[in-house]
């Protein structure tokens, strides 16, 4: 198996709905989910496709040693599509320096392993933009509703974003910033929401002013160029 090529070991059609994060797992065939393992719960390889990282919330329950075993065993599985979510969150008491330790040392394993990170920010938008810069792969925004200005700055710095419940809110910042998002850098997710993928990809469209199809089109575009990230 070669890193370089991961979304080529799955066909997925292009009119399915792909949820880049989420963790339920679904039945639908019309479905492609990314499950989203949290290495302080479980250790367990998913029959499906699935993302694997340390929660900023419990970014002091590993050692960076076992942390990075962890990543390197994971990163065999022909099914794990990308490194997270992991990332920073002020809102934790945990010390921002272990997070910063734990958050560059998945970017570090993205790089060396050649996945996408898929990332959690709570008002730490400097820290992220600052630390990120030097890490050039796919760097994935998830459950994103940032107000236009900040979706400007990190457009700006390379980022792509997954856009989640937040678009079924008419009131949501998101609805205003989605259409700043280049069209090759947006993904769509239900992460815990029990919302449908469908009907958050229903609402994006109709926030983007597009059709469905294209919107399944163009996600599906970007999914498949994951396998090239770093």
């Amino acid at each position: 198996m070669t890193n370089n090529c991961l979304i080529s070991y799955f066909t997925i059609p292009v009119d399915n709905y792909i949820d880049l994060h989420t963790h339920r797992t679904s039945t639908d065939q019309k479905v492609t989910a990314v499950l989203n393992l949290m290495l302080n719960e479980t250790a367990e390889t998913p029959s499906g496709l699935f993302s694997v990282g340390l929660h900023p919330w419990y970014a002091d329950q590993l050692s960076l040693q076992e942390l990075s075993r962890l990543l390197d065993f994971f990163s065999l599985h022909q099914n794990l599509i990308a490194f997270g979510e992991c990332g920073l969150d002020k809102k934790v008491k945990i010390s921002m320096q272990i997070q910063l330790d734990v958050f560059e040392l998945h970017l570090k394993k993205c790089l060396e392993h050649k996945r996408p990170a898929v990332i959690h920010c709570v008002k730490c938008w400097e820290e992220l933009i600052e630390t990120a810069a030097n890490y050039p792969m796919v760097k994935i925004l998830h459950g994103f509703n940032g107000a236009p200005q900040l979706t400007k700055r990190l457009v700006k710095a390379g980022f792509s974003f997954s856009v989640g419940k937040a678009i079924l809110d008419p009131a949501s910042k998101i609805q205003e910033s989605i259409p700043l998002i280049p069209p090759s850098a947006i993904f769509l997710e239900t992460d815990t929401s029990p919302a449908s993928i469908q009907s958050i990809y229903s609402a994006a469209a109709t926030s983007l002013k597009m059709a469905e199809t294209e919107l399944k089109k163009q996600i599906h575009a970007n999914f498949s160029r994951l396998g090239l990230a770093g």
